[in-house]
């Protein structure tokens, strides 16, 4: 392929700069020959004259031909370049090819996103190489970050991911690429957190798809820098980049759309078919209990146990169908409402410091539901308390929910959770978000359950 490319510029003179080139040396041999004639001989004893001219002549083609091979050297070397610049414009062009192809072979989006880094760190050599994702409703704080080259216990020891300040901001800001020999010269560097690899060669641009911003990607730590050749092949890479990436998310997009729905036609049908069955249930069973004197009182006990265990799947049910639903749950509300149906409120008081409880997902509110219903329910049937207050409070790490009762309490052991089916299944709604549960009782003072869970 190298000797083809170099075949390619191989291209005859013209025939002017032969004729040229042939005339010149005979021009001046003719010229040389006059001056030795006209101005030298007459100086020069007979017999030195044509030893001298001799001299003279190869002394001037001597000269004459390191001039030429000078020129054509300086033409071969140009030619050289060109063609190795050609050479490498054309590898750059195979591997982009081959980069784009490889940019298609998955289909999660987010998975995709992290091929595309990993993709160009390889198509330019760079040792590192990162994508910064914005958010949909700030246009410069990055969301997400994807990174290549990094392992998972260096990006552990570096922590919480840019935030789009800095260099990477101004790329950012400025929506231009950006080349550096070396990054920490930019006036707009603020240098690395601790246990941060070195980098110093940097190359930055946003991927573009119709005037949107796709994302911005980052290349670091190339050999030798990066060049404007490496530069350009980059921007045709962002620009493929840019479309899989934009396709993708519409893709996803359609499903999400086509999820939501189907989940709003499953809650339609439980609501319309399988809570409307079991309210008319419970209805049949409240009726059997007020209109039957007849039936004994452990009858009407059992009766109204079955009852109240239906108003609780109901409530279930409810919050499953909330849950379905796209729109956000609100802890409070939900929580209200499945301590009423557990019976009066009357020995039961919230607090609520902050309002983050407005951010969680449905699903840790389902957890949280069903963890304080089992902890209200154990204070109220075992512990027999007759005050109950649950606090909600909030920092940036963390949030927590603490139900504390006046009840006789108990002697906690935790190696034997596993006998107290309640507390085991409690613990592990929790545990499922990393969270922890925290239970401090003492016998006649009370219990208080702590259950902390992180925001990530």
């Amino acid at each position: 392929m190298a000797g083809s490319a170099r075949q390619r510029h191989n291209i005859p003179l013209p025939w002017s700069w032969r004729l040229t080139a042939t005339l010149l040396p005979m021009v001046g041999v003719i010229l040389t020959v006059l001056f030795f004639q006209i101005y030298i001989a007459p100086h020069i004893a007979r017999g030195w004259r044509y030893p001298f001219l001799t001299a003279m002549l190869l002394i001037g083609t001597g000269l004459f031909s390191w001039v030429v091979f000078g020129i054509l050297s300086q033409q071969q070397t140009a030619i050289l370049s060109a063609n190795q610049r050609l050479e490498n414009q054309r590898d750059g062009l195979n591997a982009l090819r081959e980069a784009s192809y490889a940019m298609t072979t998955v289909g999660v989006w987010t998975d995709i996103v992290q091929n595309v880094v990993d993709v160009a760190r390889r198509l330019t050599g760079a040792r590192y190489a990162a994508l910064a994702v914005l958010g949909d409703d700030d246009s410069y704080t990055i969301h997400q970050f994807f990174t290549s080259g990094l392992s998972s216990e260096q990006i552990g020891k570096i922590g919480n991911y840019p935030t789009g300040q800095g260099l990477l901001g101004e790329v950012i800001r400025h929506r231009r690429p950006i080349r550096l020999q070396r990054l920490q010269d930019h006036p707009s560097s603020i240098g690395f957190p601790p246990n941060h690899p070195k980098m110093e060669s940097f190359l930055g641009l946003p991927l573009l798809y119709q005037a949107q911003v796709m994302g911005h990607l980052y290349l670091t730590e190339k050999e030798g820098g990066f060049t404007a050749d490496d530069q350009a092949i980059v921007e045709l890479f962002a620009r493929q980049a840019a479309a899989v990436i934009a396709t993708a998310r519409f893709y996803q997009e359609r499903e999400v759309f086509a999820t939501v729905k189907e989940r709003e036609r499953i809650g339609r049908d439980l609501h319309d078919g399988v809570l409307q069955t079991l309210y008319g249930i419970t209805l049949s069973l409240d009726n059997l209990v007020d209109s039957h004197d007849s039936l004994d009182q452990e009858t009407k006990k059992e009766l109204t146990r079955v009852s109240e265990t239906l108003g609780l799947l109901m409530t279930e049910i409810r919050f499953f169908i909330q849950s379905l639903e796209s729109s956000a749950i609100d802890l409070r509300i939900a929580l209200t409402d499945m301590l009423r149906r557990l019976g009066p409120m009357d020995d039961v008081s919230m607090t609520f410091h902050d309002e983050r409880y407005l951010e969680l997902h449905p699903e840790r509110i389902h957890d949280l539901l069903l963890s304080i219903q089992e902890i209200v329910s154990n204070a109220r049937v075992h512990g027999h308390a007759k005050d109950i207050v649950i606090e909600w409070a909030s920092t940036d790490e963390y949030y927590q929910v603490k139900v504390q009762d006046d009840g006789i309490g108990f002697v906690y052991n935790p190696d034997t959770t596993h006998t107290h089916f309640g507390i085991r299944n409690m613990t592990k709604r929790i545990e499922r978000w990393k969270g922890d549960v925290r239970i401090d009782s003492q016998r006649q003072q009370g219990t208080t359950v702590t259950l902390t869970i992180p925001w990530l």
